[in-house]
Formats: C-alpha cells, sequence, structure tokens
C-alpha cells in the first residue's frame, strides 16, 4: 500500500485550522470494482440515514446489457437493494439504494469520521478509483486518518489546502443526512422524479400530474408524497436559512 502522505514533518509548521483535502483511493470495494468495470462512467453517491442515491452519467458507448450486469454485481457485492431506479434522461441513471454498509470491511466514509474529519459529498466513482473531499481542524487528525487508510488501500493526494480565510460555515455542505434522513422511500422518491424531470425550473418544465402518469400512482398520492418530502427538507434547512439571514448575506438581503 502507498506511504502515509501525511507526516508530522510536513505538517508541523501548522497549527490548528480548517483543511481541505482531496483524495484519490483505491482499494478493494465493490464501488471501486465497479469502476474498473466501467471506467468513463461517472457515478456520485450522496449518502443519508439508511439510503444512498447514485447517479449515473453513462456514455453511449456503454452497452446496456453490460451496464444492467454491473449494476447487479454492485447490488450484491454491497449487499444492498436498489429500490428506485429512475431515468431521467438517456444517459443518465438515478438509483435509490437501501444499503447494508455492516457487509463492507474496510469503509473509507466510516474511517473519515471516526478520525474527526468530514466528507464533503457527494463521493465519486470514475477511471477505477474513489474521489473524496475531506474536511479536517487538525493537521494531526489527518495524519493518523491517512496513516490508517493506507495501510489497506492506495491513496493519492490530489490536492491540499489550508483554508485560513475562510469558515466551515462557508466551506461545508449541510449533512445529508440531517437533510434526507428523515424522508420514507416513497418520499425520497417523489422528490428525485420531481427534480429529475424539471418541476422546479423556471419556467417549470412538467406537472404532478404527468409526474404521477410516469410512475403511475394516483396525482394526488403522489402531490402527498411530494409535499410531505419538501416539507421536511426545507423544516431540516430552517437552521442555515436563521444563520445566513442573521450574518447579513448580500443574497438574503437582495
Amino acid at each position: 500500500m502507498t506511504a502515509n502522505p501525511f507526516t508530522p514533518s510536513d505538517l508541523v509548521h501548522l497549527s490548528v485550522a480548517l483543511f481541505e483535502v482531496r483524495i484519490r483511493v483505491e482499494h478493494d470495494c465493490p464501488y471501486t470494482r465497479f469502476s474498473k468495470a466501467l471506467p468513463k462512467v461517472v457515478v456520485q453517491h450522496w449518502c443519508s440515514r439508511e439510503s444512498d442515491v447514485l447517479e449515473f452519467e453513462i456514455p453511449t458507448s456503454v452497452g446496456k446489457p453490460f451496464l444492467d450486469s454491473q449494476l447487479r454485481l454492485l447490488e450484491r457485492g454491497l449487499d444492498s437493494k436498489f429500490v428506485r431506479e429512475v431515468v431521467p434522461e438517456q444517459n443518465r441513471l438515478l438509483v435509490v439504494q437501501k444499503h447494508n454498509y455492516s457487509s463492507m470491511k474496510q469503509n473509507v466514509n466510516s474511517l473519515i469520521e471516526a478520525h474527526n474529519c468530514m466528507e464533503v459529498q457527494p463521493t465519486v466513482y470514475r477511471d477505477g478509483y474513489e474521489w473524496y473531499r475531506i474536511l479536517a481542524f487538525d493537521h494531526r487528525d489527518l495524519t493518523k486518518l491517512f496513516g490508517e487508510l493506507s495501510r489497506w488501500a492506495d491513496v493519492e493526494v490530489v490536492a491540499k489546502e489550508r483554508l485560513s480565510d475562510r469558515s466551515a460555515r462557508d466551506t461545508t455542505t449541510v449533512s445529508m443526512r440531517n437533510l434526507l434522513g428523515g424522508l420514507t422511500q416513497k418520499q425520497l422518491a417523489a422528490l428525485l422524479v420531481a427534480i429529475s424531470a424539471g418541476y422546479y425550473e423556471s419556467p417549470r418544465k412538467i406537472r404532478t400530474a404527468d409526474i404521477s402518469g410516469r410512475v403511475k400512482i394516483p396525482r394526488t398520492t403522489y402531490e402527498t408524497h411530494l409535499r410531505k418530502a419538501e416539507g421536511k427538507v426545507l423544516r431540516s434547512l430552517l437552521p442555515y436559512v436563521e444563520m445566513m439571514a442573521s450574518s447579513g448575506s448580500e443574497a438574503v438581503r437582495a
């Protein structure tokens, strides 16, 4: 495996601050195996408490039978269940996955959290590698994280930066667990289809009646799932909206 890319001598001059690191990882993992089989397919991965959203960008050169076979291998390798698959356009596939990460012996995300660092989602899989963006508040946490990660994975630091002039509020994204973790499968699927179909664009590209026809459920039932999903997401965002409003943001004043 690779040597630890961070050493005490490399970082001794840095004090406790906010750091951003982008890394490329290769190890024995279902996602890496999928990416090696289909290196030109770009996968973006958002993780919530019990379910994930995977977005696949698929070149026209990739045959559907081979793609389907690799998706089934990914599903079995993760011990997961793909509960929704949506094709909003020809070369894009959105999947809602019910995961079971306890089956994964080597979990990069858990290791990041265990060392007091935070991944800024989405994780990206492409060209046979996993790509992560990590925030840390102490270089010693990074040293320990990469020391342990390098024991069972090949790690390459793509970029590293000390964010001395930025706050965590300006750098981090909202936690996906906090934002989407309270949604049911039906609510998550309703929101996913609405976003993909252009329901929230201006001008609006589609009506709820058209979406409900696509997913083959009554319009009132679909709208109920969608409104509940919207309400939960907006309530989760309330603390961040209040924080921006109280900061006197130019966007808020405008």
